[in-house]
C-alpha cells in the first residue's frame, strides 16, 4: 500500500451524516429473549418470569434486558438489514477503509445510556452518525483507524429506548501477529470464595456505600459461550466462529464480541443489585481478548450512592473482567436502584 492512498482518504466525507432508520426484522418476543438469557446465563425474574412481574405489578409480557439494545436491528445471517430499512450503507467508512487494505474490524468501547425497557411487541429501529475517526494508529493487532459511531436506538412510536457511542477499530492485521498459532492460555487462579448464587433479592439504598466489593463471577470461556453469545446478540461476523479468519484477523483464535462482553457485564450487575434495579448507564472498554480455554473473573466496586433527579437513589460502580493474558474488559455504570416499598 503506498502513501498516496492515505492521502486518498477524506474522513470529513464520511463523518457527521445521520443515516437511517434500520429496522427490526422482528418485534420484540420471547423466544429471542429467552436465548439471549441462555446464553449469557442471566436467570432474572424480570425478563421471563411472568408470575414475577405479576406480584411486582410491573404488568404483563416480556421484558428484555436493557443490553439487548443493538441486537434488535442488527443484520441478518446473510448480512442484509431488515425489509424497510434505509438503502444507506451505515458504515460506509468501514467499506472504503477495507478496500484500502485495512480488512480487520473490533469493537473497542461502549457508552451507553439506558433510557426505557423494551416490552413483548415493541419494534426497534435505529439511526447512526459517524462522530469521528482519527488519524493511522499502530497498534499490537496492526495499523488502522479509531471509528467512533453514535447510535439511536428508537421504538415503534420514536420514543428513545438507548443511544450509544461505539468506537471500533478498522485496522490492516500486523503480519507477524496473524501468523502467531492458537494457544492455550493459562488459567487465571479460581478465587477461594463460593459459586456466584445470586438471590435476586433487591439492593435497597442504605444497603450499600461507597468502597462495598461486588461478589466475584466466574466465567469460563468456551466455544459454545463464545458461538452462542454471537447468535444470540445477532452478530454474524466470522471472526466470532471461524477460526482460520479470527487468526487472519490477528487473533490467537475466534473471540467474544462486544455485544456478549456487554450482556454479560450487564448480567453481573443486576444480579447483584436485583431485578427490580434498573441499569441507567454502562461505558466498557474492551482490552486483551476471550478466547476458549480461558476464563474470565468479573470483579467490582461501588464508587458512590447518590440522588437523580427524578428522586430515585443511584450506585456508581467500577467493574473489571480478567481474563489470563489480563483485563478483558472495564467500565463503569450506574444503577437506579429499587425503591423501598
Amino acid at each position: 500500500m503506498g502513501e498516496q492512498q492515505y492521502d486518498s482518504f477524506d474522513p470529513a466525507a464520511l463523518t457527521g451524516r445521520r443515516r437511517g432508520p434500520y429496522l427490526a426484522f422482528n418485534p420484540v418476543s420471547r423466544v429471542q429473549v429467552w436465548q439471549w438469557c441462555s446464553a449469557m446465563g442471566d436467570h432474572n425474574p424480570l425478563y421471563l418470569d411472568d408470575d414475577y412481574r405479576h406480584r411486582q405489578g410491573l404488568g404483563s409480557g416480556v421484558v428484555a434486558p436493557p443490553a439487548m439494545m443493538q441486537m434488535w436491528t442488527m443484520r441478518d445471517v446473510n448480512m442484509r438489514f431488515a425489509p424497510g430499512s434505509t438503502d444507506e450503507p451505515p458504515y460506509e467508512v468501514f467499506d472504503v477503509l477495507s478496500r484500502r487494505g485495512f480488512a480487520g474490524n473490533v469493537a473497542v468501547s461502549y457508552d451507553i445510556r439506558f433510557h426505557r425497557l423494551l416490552r413483548e411487541g415493541d419494534r426497534a429501529h435505529h439511526f447512526n452518525t459517524i462522530d469521528s475517526i482519527s488519524e493511522l494508529k499502530r497498534t499490537a493487532l496492526g495499523e488502522g483507524y479509531f471509528v467512533v459511531e453514535r447510535a439511536e436506538f428508537l421504538d415503534q412510536q420514536e420514543r428513545l429506548f438507548a443511544e450509544a457511542l461505539i468506537t471500533y477499530f478498522q485496522y490492516r492485521p500486523a503480519g507477524d501477529a496473524a501468523a502467531q498459532p492458537a494457544r492455550e492460555p493459562a488459567r487465571p487462579p479460581i478465587p477461594a470464595t463460593p459459586p456466584w448464587r445470586t438471590d435476586f433479592q433487591d439492593i435497597l439504598p442504605g444497603d450499600i456505600a461507597a468502597g462495598d466489593e461486588l461478589p466475584e463471577l466466574v466465567i469460563p470461556i468456551t466455544h459454545k459461550l463464545i458461538v452462542s453469545g454471537a447468535v444470540a446478540t445477532q452478530d454474524f461476523i466470522d471472526v466470532h466462529h471461524n477460526a482460520p479468519a479470527a487468526r487472519d484477523a490477528a487473533m490467537p483464535d475466534i473471540f467474544m464480541n462486544i455485544l456478549t462482553t456487554c450482556g454479560l457485564c450487564a448480567r453481573y450487575l443486576s444480579d447483584w443489585a436485583g431485578p427490580c434495579s434498573r441499569l441507567r448507564r454502562l461505558q466498557l472498554k474492551l482490552l486483551a481478548p476471550n478466547t476458549p480455554g480461558d476464563t474470565m473473573i468479573l470483579r467490582g466496586r461501588v464508587t458512590g450512592v447518590e440522588q437523580d433527579t427524578q428522586g430515585g437513589t443511584l450506585a456508581n460502580v467500577d467493574f473489571a473482567g480478567g481474563n489470563s493474558r489480563g483485563f478483558h474488559v472495564t467500565g463503569s455504570a450506574a444503577l437506579e436502584l429499587a425503591r423501598q416499598k
